[in-house]
């Protein structure tokens, strides 16, 4: 069963224009590196907006096949060895533009995917 690992956060104030352009150069440096993520099957962006206090939330949405796969990744980023080193140097979570008090971290689980409309 696929799970996804979904952070959020709001934008740290005054820093809206530096967070867009740091989430898309990460996005485009992911996707340039692609073979450094084999256990994501999907990495996906979203804003919420009309949502009172969490409308201009950010989110972003790891999909990995299993549990094992996530944990799989985890433990082989984890203190970002070799090329990990330069991911990091990529994320945004390490430039001061996101609102580390308002960080949420969540695994979802897909229901009932075959009733889907894909």
């Amino acid at each position: 069963m696929a799970i996804f690992e979904v952070e959020s956060w709001h934008v740290r104030e005054g820093k809206a224009d530096e967070h867009d352009k740091a989430m898309k150069a990460f996005l485009e440096w992911v996707k340039a590196h692609r073979s450094l993520f084999t256990e994501w099957k999907s990495l996906r962006y979203f804003v919420k907006e009309i949502a009172g206090q969490n409308s201009d939330r950010h989110f972003i949405m790891w999909e990995y096949d299993s549990l094992a796969a996530f944990e799989a990744y985890k433990k082989r980023r984890k203190d970002y060895p070799g090329p990990f080193a330069e991911y990091k140097k990529h994320d945004p979570y390490h430039m001061d533009v996101f609102d580390h008090n308002s960080m949420e971290v969540e695994i979802w689980y897909d229901l009932e995917r075959p009733l889907w409309l894909v």
